[in-house]
């Protein structure tokens, strides 16, 4: 009998493979949208700065208070979209608080939404639920232009929207279900990459257009364009096809891989079968070994860590400039020039490695934002506000990490709801930290001192974590319980000189022709 897993990684045995690059340049693009909206209302609703356009202005009372001004006798400097956004929901008279409770909707909804989009997931399969929920996320996203003055119609549009992206949250399974051990790395990379370029595309439109459900549409463009490509050119997950006991049509999406990399594939034996049992769900990751148990529990407890300090970091770091819009294009600069290091990084130490580099590297940030120097180094910028920036670029790292190596540690039949459950502990992290900086003016450095003990944790924990480096990944807890204690050995097939991939003839299906892959 074939094994699925080897079977995937030839069909695919090119140096670049057509099939990966489409597939993972398609599904990370659709998080250009799902980048964007999260950060929009955040500019949209910044009240930072009004200026008035008259001499009647009385700078001791705030604009609401000052009754004889109309919305022409004042303006907000952040961008033409946010001075008409504020006037149209009045922001400014005594709503504000509502916007911060409707933003906090967002991520209360996305905890719910990637609970129930992961369950769902491994039931029915990755690719219909992943298109459709693009398509019904979307539709939610141009709810908020529909909302016209009212908040509250606006509030429950944003609310469904962050349930739709955390439905759809768990996109990266299906991704690298598809993807083959030599690309994950670079997959992963290219995913996180395109949701901040997302950030940055949604902050730009928020900059530039005035018209708010113009902002709307364009938001989701990149959405349905390249959910709907998802829907029609890229098939479900052979693991999860294979995992559910479907064969016929686990072999017609590997001979459609084949085609599409224009490979010859003719498979007559039957696929090893992978079996499963009806109580093989998440809760079965406790309750299955001591091993995986213990896996489990040190993913859960390093999600949260990776959002705590990369929350309880990026809060020190504060306002790099002062504005609003250039705060976000540094930041994206910063992802951008963080995904080399991450992947080169990972490429070359290894998972496991590198993370315990990264707790090694929050430690000393850690270390140093408590050092009482506060003389600045350059301007605007003392040793804690340089040593904070720092850590947080190691904190990304390590949470785009932590993203890859828990996808290739968790098996098929519950991989998306075990991601489902670490995202929505990192959720947790991250409602922690501005909890813990407020700590701080009752003892200062309770922040930096959680950050180092809870790095130092996950330092100690990963000596128990095995290496995903070089491993096909598990279909079942059984498998995954087998990686965990050691007993896989690498079972990538990786490509070497003179190693042979036979390709179809663009004319004919019978004639072969055969192509040398060159050294990786």
């Amino acid at each position: 009998m074939a094994k699925l897993g080897e079977l995937v990684e030839k069909i695919n045995l090119r140096k670049y493979p057509p099939f990966q690059y489409f597939t993972m340049m398609v599904i990370s693009l659709t998080l250009l949208t799902n980048g964007g909206v999260p950060l929009f209302l955040t500019f949209l609703t910044s009240t930072k700065g009004w200026q008035c356009l008259t001499d009647q202005c009385d700078p001791e009372k705030n604009l609401c208070e000052q009754t004889n001004l109309t919305d022409a006798d004042w303006y907000s400097p952040a961008s033409k979209a946010t001075d008409k956004f504020l006037k149209s929901y009045k922001v400014y008279c005594g709503y504000e608080g509502y916007f911060s409770i409707i933003s906090s909707s967002y991520f209360f909804g996305f905890m719910i939404g990637i609970l129930i989009g992961g369950k769902v997931m491994d039931k029915f399969g990755r690719h219909k639920c992943i298109w459709i929920g693009i398509f019904v996320y979307c539709f939610t996203v141009l709810m908020h232009a529909g909302s016209k003055t009212d908040f509250r119609v606006f509030g429950v549009a944003h609310a469904l929207t962050g349930f739709m992206s955390g439905f759809i949250g768990a996109i990266y399974v299906y991704q690298s279900e598809l993807t083959i051990g030599r690309l994950r790395n670079l997959g992963c990379q290219i995913h996180n990459e395109t949701f901040s370029i997302g950030m940055l595309y949604g902050a730009m439109l928020s900059y530039y257009i005035e018209n708010f459900a113009l902002i709307c549409i364009l938001l989701i463009v990149p959405g349905l364009f390249f959910g709907l490509i998802i829907a029609v050119w890229i098939p479900e997950s052979p693991l999860w096809l294979q995992v559910n006991n479907r064969e016929e049509e686990t072999k017609k999406t590997l001979s459609h891989i084949a085609k599409f990399n224009n490979i010859k594939f003719l498979l007559e034996e039957k696929i090893d079968p992978i079996e499963t049992k009806a109580d093989d769900t998440v809760s079965a990751l406790f309750s299955f070994s001591k091993s995986t148990r213990r896996t489990t529990i040190i993913f859960l407890f390093s999600w949260l860590t990776a959002s705590f300090c990369y929350w309880g970091l990026s809060f020190n770091v504060g306002d790099l400039i002062g504005n609003l819009y250039m705060n976000q294009v540094i930041i994206c600069i910063i992802d951008l020039v963080n995904r080399p290091i991450n992947y080169y990084g990972v490429k070359r130490m290894k998972r496991v490695s590198f993370l315990r580099a990264c707790n090694v590297g929050m430690v000393v940030s850690a270390v140093f934002c408590m050092i009482p120097y506060k003389k600045e180094i350059f301007p605007g910028f003392n040793i804690t506000k340089i040593s904070a920036l720092a850590g947080r670029m190691i904190a990304d790292l390590y949470f785009t990490t932590i993203y890859l190596y828990t996808s290739e540690v968790l098996p098929t039949n519950v991989r998306g709801s075990g991601l489902a459950i670490c995202s929505s502990t990192a959720r947790i992290g991250s409602i922690m930290a501005p909890f813990v900086i407020v700590a701080n003016k009752v003892s200062p450095d309770i922040n930096f001192t959680a950050i180092l003990v809870s790095s130092i944790m996950c330092f100690v924990m990963y000596r128990w974590m095995p290496e995903t480096h070089g491993k096909l990944l598990p279909g079942t807890l059984s498998e995954m319980k087998d990686l965990v204690e050691g007993k896989v050995k690498s079972n990538i097939i990786e490509m070497r000189a003179g190693d042979h991939v036979r390709l179809l003839d663009s004319e004919s299906d019978d004639d072969e022709s055969h192509f040398a892959v060159s050294q990786a």
